[in-house]
């Protein structure tokens, strides 16, 4: 399970550093073009838009889980002990993935509308419905995550450990100022 969850790390960390690379040298070569030949890259704004910000913010979803990295409130599980807390993380991860599987049907059915009507951006021609596939895949991907995550506190009996490294996450908790 580790190596599946490092080579996942990997990809989404390859994958999002590409699109804003690609980004960046689009915009930047958009913003030469248009101040050194008054010839702009047609539908930049859109591509960026809709097409660069979605890939890069969809993908910090489930990388953000993968690194243990979501806000969360520790108030009911801090002081439990840790068969008590197992029981409410276990409950919550199949929380999260039921929420994420809602969101992915809902982001699938969406994708198939917008595929129908052959979804373009605002004023342009420029076709943004191939990225509203992203948002299941996404979703379906954190519900997985959530699912091997809730595998691991029942295998285990340790509510933190971080699925890339097998060891406990790390918290800050000794370092806190109130």
């Amino acid at each position: 399970m580790l190596t599946f969850t490092k080579v996942f790390e990997k990809c989404l960390t390859v994958t999002t550093a590409a699109a804003i690379i690609i980004m960046m040298l689009h915009i930047v070569l958009h913003a030469l073009t248009r101040s050194l030949f008054d010839a702009p890259i047609y539908g930049t704004n859109e591509i960026v838009e809709y097409w660069y910000l979605p890939i890069v913010a969809l993908l910090g979803i489930p990388a953000a889980q993968l690194q243990k990295e979501h806000i969360t409130v520790t108030m009911a599980i801090e002081r439990a002990k840790p068969a008590t807390a197992s029981v409410f993380k276990i409950f919550a991860c199949i929380l999260g993935a039921l929420v994420s599987i809602g969101f992915a049907w809902f982001g699938f059915t969406r994708a198939l509308t917008y595929m129908d009507i052959g979804q373009t951006a605002d004023v342009s021609s420029v076709i943004t419905w191939p990225v509203y596939f992203l948002v299941p895949v996404v979703f379906v991907l954190l519900a997985v995550l959530y699912v091997l995550d809730a595998i691991v506190i029942v295998r285990t009996g340790e509510p933190d450990l971080d699925l890339s490294t097998g060891e406990p996450a790390e918290t800050d908790l000794e370092n806190r100022s109130y």
